[in-house]
């Protein structure tokens, strides 16, 4: 007798099997009773079975309309229930929850007619008590394919263009839509822009070696800048004595506790020598415009002074702007990092130069605009920022520099990975 198929709402026949279905790489191969089928796709071969057990005899119309391709299906031979291919839509009791029907290859009218038929087949009842759970409506497509299909844009290239929102799905779809609704490039490289300005995400600049901003945000040591016990750095006081500034129990690593230790190999100018240490959980350093002053940061046991190695630490700069008219422009200089990291929308230059690497202020600042915490970064504050990750170090440095300019300028830092970690995680 002849094959009949239904696929994509149209009906098929064939005199001969194998047969496959027009359109599709799906073939159905008959084979000897107990009427067993196999159905071959993209590799797969899976079997369907019309009926099981004492049931065997009975008509085509117990094959499981929501037959699903899947290389594991064994039906029980002893058993009385109607079973095919795969479980996701076999005839329920009233008070199953409702099949999933995702990977079913028919359709909703098919299931309703194929239900229809063998309900009413059964003439003693024995199936009245049986349901077919029916598949879920299917979904609408998302609004923004809608509308590009109503004003004819191409709906893979408003993906293209906003690919790089795709992990929040509520700023993924806003940036189709408005691609959808003009069908103009422009519209959704803008506010791919805009977003990466308000919520920019950490980058590596251009020719790390190694970087790695999650694990550099994860498992980087941090250290604090709360307790200054010598503040002499290059002898400029407010203190005497040794000539650093001390950091006094500024972390505990592996049990030990350790104090950094800040000193210059060089002059060291500044303006106001009181501004030099700390202010809020930041440390500062207040340098004279048209100076340069190099930074070497130690860490050591708090007890014997000794050297204490560091398997991952960060160093982070901040607040890295200018006066009006480029006066105080300001420059950090470091060598041997591993890989600085800077965020989408860094308002500083980068500059390398062999190991060691040059970031340098761009736009003007003033005293409002400076963070208050290096765990509450805005967006401007994080795109004057800079995160300089180090490997098995006991001591790294920094080089300051200012350009001529009125009076001082501060250098605010922390042992903090703040713009590895990026601006949502340092809102949190």
């Amino acid at each position: 007798m002849p094959v009949y198929i239904r696929a994509n709402d149209k009906v098929y026949s064939s005199e001969e099997i194998p047969f496959t279905v027009p359109g599709t790489t799906i073939e159905f191969r008959a084979h000897k009773a107990p009427y067993l089928f196999h159905i071959v796709t993209d590799g797969l071969d899976a079997s369907v079975e019309m009926v099981c057990g004492q049931w065997r005899h009975l008509p085509f119309c117990y094959i499981n309309p929501a037959t699903t391709i899947s290389p594991d299906n064994s039906p029980d031979p002893e058993s009385n229930e109607i079973c095919t291919i795969g479980s996701r839509a076999t005839p329920v009791a009233d008070d199953t929850p409702e099949t999933d029907w995702s990977d079913s290859l028919f359709s909703n009218a098919d299931h309703d007619q194929i239900c229809d038929f063998c309900l009413n087949y059964f003439q003693d009842g024995s199936a009245v008590n049986k349901k077919c759970a029916k598949p879920p409506p299917k979904p609408p497509a998302p609004p923004a394919k809608t509308k590009c299909e109503e004003t004819g844009c191409s709906w893979i290239h408003s993906q293209q263009l906003c690919h790089s929102l795709q992990e929040d799905d509520t700023l993924y779809d806003d940036c189709l839509f408005d691609f959808c609704i003009e069908c103009n490039d422009d519209a959704a490289i803008k506010f791919v822009e805009e977003e990466e300005d308000q919520h920019p995400k950490p980058t590596c600049v251009e020719g790390a070696e190694e970087c790695d901003p999650d694990d550099v945000c994860e498992n980087s040591v941090t250290m604090n800048t709360l307790s200054v016990s010598q503040n002499n750095l290059g002898g400029v006081g407010p203190d005497s004595g040794a000539e650093e500034i001390r950091y006094s129990n500024a972390a505990v690593v592996n049990g030990q506790k350790v104090d950094l230790v800040l000193t210059t190999d060089g002059t060291f100018q500044t303006g106001k020598p009181a501004k030099n240490g700390k202010s809020g959980a930041f440390g500062i350093l207040n340098v004279k415009c048209g100076s340069s002053v190099t930074l070497n940061m130690r860490v050591v046991d708090s007890a014997t002074g000794a050297p204490v190695t560091l398997n991952a630490v960060a160093l982070t700069w901040y607040d890295l702007d200018e006066g009006k008219k480029q006066k105080g422009r300001a420059t950090v200089t470091s060598c041997g990092s591993t890989g600085a990291i800077l965020s989408q929308n860094t308002e500083l230059t980068h500059k390398r130069e062999g190991d060691c690497q040059s970031f340098t202020s761009s736009v003007t600042g003033t005293g409002k605009d400076n963070p208050k915490s290096p765990h509450q970064l805005d967006s401007i504050q994080i795109s004057r920022a800079v995160t300089l990750p180090f490997k098995g170090v006991s001591d790294f440095s920094s080089t300051l520099s200012l350009v001529q300019g009125y009076g001082s300028r501060n250098f605010m830092f922390s042992l903090e990975p703040s713009v590895a970690c990026g601006l949502k995680k340092s809102l949190e």
